[in-house]
């Protein structure tokens, strides 16, 4: 498991080198837009592919470290010995639900192989790729959350 944290990590890190890289393509732009009124063309593109792969480099680190907003309407309601295994299905029905996303990722992405950006000319199945990579490793990361809900002890 240290390995997987460790791969996890690296790619949430990655995605946080995109964030940085993405800030500073942004600040660059305004500055050149309001102060020399020339802006980089293809602006919106590259911020979408930057969002796609921040969001999908991360996501899966984020699960594994229980960094995810949660919210806790039902818990005493539910806090009862015949329901315990209810965390361990929510788990799994995510796993499902990101393993599905991964199929259908993978699917699309092979089906325009050959698309590209308007502007920036840049083909998009590198970062429909990590999209569906992303969800494939938030599906695993959900499945073992998954086992672990199994195997608790109830209080």
């Amino acid at each position: 498991m240290q390995a997987f944290d460790r791969f996890l990590r690296f790619l949430a890190l990655a995605g946080g080198g995109v964030l940085l890289v993405l800030m500073v393509y942004t600040v660059v732009d305004v500055v050149l837009r309001y102060v020399f009124n020339n802006a980089f063309s293809g602006s919106v593109e590259f911020t979408e592919f930057a969002m796609s792969l921040i969001v999908f480099l991360a996501i899966a680190y984020t699960g594994w470290t229980g960094g995810h907003i949660s919210v806790d309407l039902l818990e005493k309601a539910l806090d009862r010995p015949s329901l315990r295994f209810l965390p361990a299905l929510i788990a799994f029905a995510g796993a499902v639900l990101f393993a599905l996303i991964a199929w259908l990722s993978t699917r699309e992405t092979i089906t325009t192989i050959d698309q590209s950006s308007n502007m920036l000319v840049w083909p998009h199945y590198p970062f429909r790729f990590t999209v569906a990579f992303g969800a494939a490793m938030f599906a695993a990361v959900l499945f073992i959350q998954g086992l672990q809900a199994l195997r608790r002890r109830p209080n």
